[in-house]
């Protein structure tokens, strides 16, 4: 565990930490008793947009660490960082070109990558005898032939198009970060779909490059933990993702933003059992973030009261989501607390199933879990970015709806 002793010297200089902030999010530091619960969320997504890719273990991801902490503190709590060593991978070259034309993509994290000259070969369909293959990935693709073909090994690589609510590049997570498999995967944005489909038909010759380096660095997890009166009670854990592929303003904003305001909230009363919030790194690497927390915590996905997860696109625009609850009387709790601020058309996952992704490891490993996650047009994608993807009205509904749970999980006297 890293104590953050004084975090201004980390943070030396706003403007180049966060270049792209406007004055209110470069400037979270400063304690503002007048500032409303929608300034606030406003400014927290805002600034965590600006910070740039939030992808695990990168500068970014560190400098987002020690902002999130002090926004932390800022609520009233005490921080701390935990760090966790991550094979971090950094994309090199990476792109496909056929005829002379050339597309850069990104490769899959959880595959196999190429050495500098890349690979050489024919364009063709899944299960044809081409070297390289064409995959779809995403909304109405057959995943299922794209995960075989990887496992297959009849293709020395494949190109994956990926389809997402909007057009671009919508990257794929790596949940076998930690054993990577099959040949390397190139994606590359929907609007040259049609370009390569042709191109598979003619059997075209491309050349694929998807070469990287791997730097051992560390990714961390911001922990808090308030005490409860009756020490001897499970605890409740309050839990959100904090990082991603891009911007992630959409996905990851109004988690962040109902996580704060919960320890805000939580804060500034009583409660009878000990609250523990950790926001996690790795999301998008198998979800090594809640590994490592629960590593140094045996046991505690069964033995805590309930865990409270903050998932993707809490308050995005155009937003599908669901809730999970472990049992019916915490469905019936979730549906009250959704109720009061006017929710009422986010459906329920059946009991005994978990949405997300932290709290579906924490539901298969025997937690109770109350959870709500989904996606949204710009899931994923490069343009997920503040302010278009927010719907600063619904997230704070949301965080209101949740923050109240969490009060009344958390054992509030009376």
């Amino acid at each position: 565990m890293t104590p953050l002793a004084d975090l201004a010297d980390y943070l030396v200089d706003d403007a180049i930490c966060y270049q792209h902030a406007t004055t209110a999010a470069q400037s979270p530091f400063v304690r503002e008793t007048n500032v409303t619960e929608e300034e606030r969320i406003a400014r927290i997504i805002e600034a965590y947009d600006s910070q740039g890719w939030h992808r695990t273990a990168t500068d970014v991801d560190l400098r987002s660490a020690h902002w999130l902490a002090q926004q932390v503190r800022e609520c009233g709590l005490e921080p701390a960082l935990e760090p966790f060593a991550v094979s971090r991978i950094d994309p090199q070259s990476c792109y496909l070109e056929v005829d002379g034309e050339r597309v850069v993509g990104l490769p899959l994290f959880d595959g196999t990558f190429t050495h500098p000259e890349g690979i050489r070969g024919s364009l063709g369909p899944l299960g044809s005898d081409a070297a390289i293959a064409l995959a779809a990935v995403g909304a109405g693709a057959q995943v299922e032939d794209f995960e075989k073909a990887r496992r297959s090994g009849r293709h020395q690589a494949i190109v994956a198009v990926t389809l997402g609510g909007r057009p671009g590049l919508a990257a794929r997570n790596a949940p076998a970060f930690t054993s990577p498999f099959g040949p390397p995967v190139l994606q590359l944005g929907s609007h040259v779909r049609d370009w390569l489909t042709e191109h598979t038909a003619r059997g075209s010759d491309c050349h694929l490059t998807a070469a990287v380096d791997r730097n051992e660095a560390e990714a961390f997890n911001v922990v808090a933990t308030l005490k409860g009166s009756v020490p001897s009670l499970p605890p409740l854990v309050v839990t959100t993702p904090r990082s991603g592929w891009w911007h992630c303003a959409g996905e990851r904003g109004g988690g962040l933003a109902c996580w704060l305001e919960t320890a805000r909230l939580l804060s500034q009363s009583q409660h009878e059992r000990d609250i523990l919030l950790a926001a996690f790194s790795g999301h998008e690497l198998g979800f090594m973030g809640v590994d490592a927390f629960t590593a140094t915590r045996p046991g505690l996905e069964r033995q805590a009261f309930v865990w409270l997860h903050f998932g993707a696109s809490i308050g995005a625009q155009d937003a599908r989501l669901r809730f999970s609850a472990h049992d019916e009387a915490l469905e019936q709790l979730v549906r009250e607390a959704l109720g009061a601020e006017g929710i009422a058309e986010v459906p329920a996952a059946p009991l005994g199933t978990a949405v997300g992704g932290e709290s579906v490891v924490v539901h298969e490993r025997g937690g109770r879990v109350v959870a709500i996650a989904g996606g949204h047009a710009l899931f994923h994608l490069e343009a997920d970015r503040w302010p278009e993807a927010v719907d600063l009205d619904l997230v704070g509904r949301f965080s209101r709806a949740f923050s109240g749970l969490a009060h009344r999980l958390g054992g509030a006297p009376g």
